[in-house]
């Protein structure tokens, strides 16, 4: 598990506690997640703010007790729509921002006159690299459930 939550752009410890959590049939404390890990106090707590902030853990608190437990999301959907929704959209609208910008940058510095063969060239890529990133996005938003995309129109078939 700690493998793939470094795929997933997480540390290897928040996998671990992730995977902790979610196989236990029981809410667990710091102390006994950094004793059956074999890890810091220190690191388990940055690692369950992390998983807290993404929504993969949640607190629990028992009835006349001031112990904080923690219990994983067992509905991993809900894990996974936060981070693309959260992380992934967020890098991608950045990205079709940038390349909207340098597409403008170069028609503000060639209204006046024709193109170049090679300026014709990138402002054709960059184009096209726009469009494949804001036609990603939509259908990110699309897996995410808040929104519908026509691939083939965003790709410009027909």
């Amino acid at each position: 598990m700690g493998r793939i939550a470094e795929f997933w752009g997480f540390t290897r410890t928040q996998g671990r506690v992730f995977c902790l959590l979610f196989l236990s049939p029981r809410p667990m404390t710091q102390a006994e997640l950094a004793e059956q890990l074999d890890v810091s106090a220190a690191n388990v707590s940055m690692s369950l703010n992390g998983l807290l902030r993404w929504g993969a853990v949640h607190k629990v608190y028992e009835k006349g007790s001031r112990k904080v437990l923690y219990e994983a999301e067992h509905e991993l959907r809900k894990i996974i729509r936060s981070v693309l929704g959260g992380r992934e959209q967020q890098e991608l609208q950045d990205a079709v921002d940038a390349f909207t910008e340098a597409i403008d940058v170069v028609k503000g510095e060639t209204s006046k006159r024709t193109l170049t063969a090679e300026e014709a060239f990138v402002r054709e890529r960059i184009q096209h690299l726009e469009t494949v990133t804001r036609t990603s996005n939509r259908i990110l938003s699309l897996l995410l459930g808040d929104g519908r995309v026509d691939v083939k129109r965003e790709l410009g078939e027909r």
